[in-house]
């Protein structure tokens, strides 16, 4: 079972909302990606979270298998693509959904985000965060408290997940929705949602989104580039992005351990930006 407390009274019978970073949180090649889903409404529900239960897997959805992609949508699981892996991305799609959702609301977020260790303290203070250190420890360095708060989440699910017999991959709830906050667009339907990320003239939009992307869309115009060399193109940006932040995951990593002392003042959520 994944490693979550219990639902209170007050958690009970209120709405709750999995964010699943899919981009930095995978499916493995060893898990049916059918199963998730309904295993984490299982989960939750004996845990006795029993309000309306909105699961949604955010990412370069692009960049993940289509038959990942179909098999949980056919789950009842919504998906929602972002242009970047940048925080802003993510950050910006969990602030839509607080305007939307006024507390109290259970959320749960499942990621390796770094600036989540910080925005979990601040959504803490009106929403119910599952999984997390509430309140937040100020002595630990965001990269760790976000790795404690969202990654272990994801570690125990697979766990759970592994060592249960397979059960029957149901449990579909609600109508999916499939969302590219890119082009702010939301689709109707799984194929016209795989077909609208894949194409030619979504890949020349997400180059904009990059340092250097406009000049480089401007170069596949005027070379009349077909959609898979535009998205190699984009590849080439989103891999300089991942190496970026592998070396900002190292620097503070670096810096926690020469500095044993958390400085309370500092704003990590400004630097992170």
């Amino acid at each position: 079972m994944m490693d979550l407390k219990a639902a209170t009274k007050r958690q009970a019978d209120i709405a709750t909302w999995v964010l699943w970073d899919l981009s930095r949180c995978p499916v493995p090649s060893d898990v049916d990606a059918r199963r998730v889903g309904p295993f984490i409404r299982r989960a939750l529900k004996s845990l006795g979270y029993n309000g309306n239960l909105t699961i949604t897997a955010i990412g370069i959805l692009s960049q993940v298998p289509i038959d990942v992609l179909r098999a949980l949508s056919s789950t009842g699981i919504n998906l929602h693509h972002v242009p970047t892996m940048y925080n802003k991305s993510i950050m910006t799609s969990v602030y839509m959904w607080k305007s939307d959702n006024s507390p109290p609301a259970n959320v749960m977020l499942i990621s390796l985000q770094r600036i989540f260790g910080q925005f979990i303290a601040d959504l803490s203070e009106k929403y119910y965060v599952l999984g997390s250190k509430v309140p937040y420890d100020r002595q630990l360095e965001p990269t760790v408290f976000a790795r404690r708060a969202g990654c272990f989440l994801w570690e125990s699910l697979l766990a759970s997940l592994r060592a249960e017999a397979k059960k029957e991959c149901s449990g579909t709830t609600g109508k999916t929705t499939f969302y590219c906050s890119g082009c702010c667009l939301g689709l109707l339907g799984f194929e016209s949602f795989t077909k609208h990320i894949l194409s030619k003239e979504h890949a020349l939009e997400e180059l904009d989104y990059y340092p250097g992307g406009v000049e480089a869309g401007n170069e596949s115009r005027a070379r009349k580039e077909d959609a898979a060399a535009i998205l190699v193109r984009l590849q080439g940006f989103r891999e300089a992005r991942r190496l970026e932040e592998e070396e900002e995951e190292a620097k503070y990593k670096k810096e926690r351990l020469e500095d044993p002392y958390y400085d309370e003042e500092y704003d990590y959520e400004a630097e992170a930006e």
